[in-house]
């Protein structure tokens, strides 16, 4: 298998946090028949079910349990997607690290997780909360920004 490497993006640093209601994910699953014959899918359920199970934060939201963590990674460099391959993918054989690649590539920036996969979700959030309302408060957001003007403002509060 062939990758190809100079996949370019206009941004580099992201971060999504993803969730996951293991109750809806696995009455989908079952509901589907295990993703039979579907490796690609199997293999992308049970990275991201492991990984939440074991480093994400479990909340009971209104009765429901969900997981939920934080990804941060760089778009250039640390992403894969459908046509970054040249070559059929086998995902039954696909390195871990090659799979974490494609997640954050198709799954989160090209937002097919929640879509392809009931039961989780993904949302786009700046990598660094601080530096973001920084840079973009009084330019972008406070046009719209409930908090405007209120104690709550972050440009009233900081200059």
């Amino acid at each position: 298998m062939k990758i190809r490497t100079a996949f370019v993006t206009n941004s580099s640093s992201v971060s999504y946090i993803v969730s996951w209601s293991p109750d809806m994910a696995e009455f989908v699953r079952l509901k589907s028949g295990n993703y039979d014959g579907d490796a690609k899918k199997n293999r992308i359920y049970s990275l991201l079910t492991q990984d939440l199970l074991q480093h994400g934060r479990k909340e009971d939201v209104e009765g429901n349990t969900v997981y939920s963590k934080k990804y941060g990674f760089m778009k250039k460099t640390e992403c894969l997607y459908d046509d970054s391959f040249k070559d059929p993918v086998h995902f039954e054989d696909l390195d871990e690290g090659l799979l974490w690649a494609y997640i954050r590539g198709e799954y989160l920036v090209n937002a097919r997780l929640a879509r392809e996969m009931k039961g989780f979700g993904a949302v786009q959030v700046p990598r660094d909360p601080e530096a973001f309302k920084q840079k973009f408060c009084g330019k972008i957001i406070c046009k719209e920004c409930p908090r405007q003007g209120t104690p709550q403002c972050f440009k009233k509060n900081n200059g």
